[in-house]
């Protein structure tokens, strides 16, 4: 009988060990929770800024010289350029220079006659072609040139040229009825059918 009571509290004691457990504040079944991976972040580049090319400057010059007056005879000086035979004639320049102190303005073309060494005209004048005229502005100093083909007298009969030789030429500028006067010796047709023909202004010395 003791035998068995001993038997039973063993028992009992065992039992009780094997109940025991985790009162204790030990380790928990809990599973470990591993912290959220680190994700770097790499800031984007900056885009360069926008460059927008400027427009090229307008030159701030002009190509045109403003006048607002009609050379006068006054503010003008004569030459004649260097002459150039062409098929039966002789083409001259007639250069006006602006000798003043201002830009003027030049249209149309010169009254040119040939005169003797007393100062008269030598038959008609010359007459008017070439192609339509247009406005010549020049400046202090700037050239304009109208061009005088003068016929030579053996294409024409002795009638109908009329020969003389000249000592001057006579120059009205465009518009003015003063004129100038240069040195221009040569033998020359005196009649309608012989005359010279002058063309209207153009900018320059004529070559």
């Amino acid at each position: 009988m003791k035998a068995r009571v001993a038997l039973l509290w063993i028992v009992a004691f065992a039992a009780a060990a094997c109940s025991g457990g985790s009162s204790s504040g030990g380790d928990t079944n809990t599973a470990q929770t591993s912290p959220p991976p680190q994700v770097t972040t790499t800031p984007s580049a900056t885009p360069p800024p926008t460059v927008t090319p400027s427009a090229k400057p307008t030159p701030s010059f002009s190509s045109t010289v403003q006048a607002s007056h009609r050379c006068l005879t006054s503010a003008l000086g004569l030459s004649l350029g260097q002459g150039q035979g062409a098929a039966g004639s002789t083409i001259v320049p007639i250069v006006l220079t602006n000798t003043g102190g201002e830009a003027c303005t030049l249209f149309g073309r010169p009254g040119v006659s040939f005169t003797d060494g007393n100062g008269n005209q030598l038959g008609v004048g010359a007459v008017f072609g070439g192609s339509a005229p247009a406005t010549v502005t020049l400046a202090p100093g700037d050239k304009a040139n109208a061009l005088l083909k003068i016929p030579d007298p053996g294409n024409f009969s002795a009638s109908d040229c009329a020969a003389a030789t000249s000592a001057k030429l006579r120059v009205y500028p465009p518009g003015d009825k003063a004129s100038l006067e240069v040195a221009y010796q040569a033998s020359v047709c005196t009649t309608k059918q012989g005359a010279a023909q002058v063309s209207p202004m153009t900018p320059g010395s004529g070559g």
